[in-house]
C-alpha cells in the first residue's frame, strides 16, 4: 500500500506561507508536494509558484480550493479571513491546516470545527510549537518528578511589533493576543494538560485603534497552582518560559514559541539542532515541517484531528484569549 502524499494548496503568498514552503523544500520532506498557490494577485501567485516549483497558481482562493488534486489547504491569510477560507475548503472536502489564530472569536471557531466534524475532514490549528520534538521532552522534564509538583508557570512573549500595520487594524483581527499572546497561552495549556483554569484575570493596555498592545494574564488552577502570561508588542524580545515546582525549576531561556534548548532542574542544558534551512522571515521556521508531517501522519491513520493540537485544545486556548480580550475591552 502506497503512502499518503499530501498535495498542498497554499492560501496566501505572505511571509508565513513563504516560510512554510521554504521549510518543506529545505528538507525535501517526503510525501509532501507543494502543488498549488492561491493569492489575491495572479502575478504574485505566479512568482510564488515559480519560487517553490509549484505546478499550479491561481489569482483567488476559490480557484485554489477547486483544484481537484489539492487534498489539504494551508491557510496563511490574515486573521479576519480564516473563517471564510476554512469553511470553503472544508465544504470542498479538503483537509485544513489553519494558521493561528484559527478564528478571531469563539462563535466562528465553533462554526469551523463543527463544519470539519460534519464533513469528516482533518482540521488543525497550526500550533506548531507543540510539534517540536524538544517541546515534548521539555514537558517530560517538568513532569518527571525532578522539580516536584508544578506550582507556578511564567510564560512570556514580548517583541517590538506594535508598528506592524495589520496588528493595529481591528478589521484584520489585529492585536497582540491573537498574534503572539496565543503562544504562551498554548504553552501553559499544554503543560497543564489542557485543564480549564478556575479563574482568568487579565489587565493591560490598548493601542489607539482599540487593539490590545500589552497584556498580563493570571490563571488560577486547582491544587494551588498558578500561571502567569505576559505579552507585549512594545518592547524588546523576551520569550522565556519558567516552570517552577516544589523542588526545582525547568526553563526555556528564550524563543519559547520555537525552542531549541531548555535548562533542566540540575542546571544542565538540553539542546536540539534544527535541520539546515535557507533564511526565513521568522525565527526557526524550518520547524514548520514538524506540524506538516504531523498532519500527514494523522490523516494517514484516518484521524480527523491530532491529539497534540486537538479541537478541544483550540477551544480552551481561545476561551482564555477571548475572556482576556473581554476584560481588556477589545473583543471582536
Amino acid at each position: 500500500m502506497s503512502e499518503l502524499v499530501l498535495n498542498w494548496g497554499i492560501a496566501a503568498a505572505g511571509k508565513i506561507s513563504q516560510d512554510f514552503c521554504t521549510a518543506i523544500k529545505a528538507v525535501s520532506l517526503a510525501n509532501h508536494n507543494l502543488h498549488a498557490i492561491g493569492a489575491r494577485s495572479l502575478e504574485r501567485a505566479k512568482e510564488f509558484a515559480q519560487k517553490y516549483d509549484m505546478s499550479k497558481y491561481y489569482g483567488s482562493y476559490d480557484e485554489l480550493i477547486a483544484d481537484d488534486k489539492v487534498n489539504i489547504i494551508y491557510v496563511g491569510t490574515t486573521n479576519n479571513t480564516h473563517r471564510e477560507i476554512c469553511l470553503k475548503a472544508i465544504a470542498a472536502g479538503k483537509h485544513v491546516l489553519c494558521e493561528k489564530p484559527m478564528t478571531i472569536n469563539t462563535s466562528d471557531l465553533e462554526e469551523v470545527l463543527k463544519a470539519a466534524e460534519d464533513k469528516g475532514v482533518f482540521f488543525m490549528e497550526a500550533l506548531w510549537t507543540r510539534f517540536f520534538p524538544i517541546v515534548e521532552k521539555f514537558k517530560e522534564a517538568c513532569t518527571n518528578g525532578s522539580i516536584g509538583d508544578i506550582k507556578y508557570i511564567i510564560s512570556n512573549f514580548m517583541v517590538p511589533i506594535n508598528a506592524v500595520e495589520r496588528l493595529k487594524e481591528k478589521d484584520l483581527g489585529g492585536g497582540g493576543l491573537l498574534d503572539i499572546g496565543i503562544y504562551p497561552i498554548q504553552m501553559v495549556c499544554f503543560l497543564m494538560d489542557n485543564e480549564k483554569p478556575l479563574k482568568i484575570s487579565a489587565s493591560g493596555h490598548l493601542m489607539s485603534s482599540g487593539c490590545d498592545e500589552a497584556v498580563a494574564i493570571s490563571l488560577l488552577y486547582s491544587n494551588n497552582r498558578t500561571a502567569v502570561i505576559n505579552m507585549s508588542t512594545n518592547c524588546v524580545q523576551y520569550a522565556r518560559t519558567s516552570v517552577i515546582g516544589t523542588k526545582g525549576l525547568v526553563e526555556i531561556p528564550d524563543f519559547s514559541w520555537c525552542p531549541v534548548e531548555f535548562i533542566k532542574s540540575d542546571k544542565s542544558v538540553h539542546s536540539e539542532k534544527l535541520p539546515d534551512c535557507p533564511p526565513t522571515n521568522f525565527t526557526n521556521s524550518v520547524g514548520l515541517i514538524f506540524e506538516a508531517e504531523a498532519c500527514r501522519e494523522a490523516i494517514s491513520k484516518g484521524l480527523k484531528q491530532h491529539h497534540l493540537a486537538s479541537h478541544d485544545n483550540s477551544r480552551l486556548i481561545h476561551h482564555i484569549i477571548q475572556e482576556s480580550m473581554k476584560q481588556l475591552g477589545c473583543q471582536y
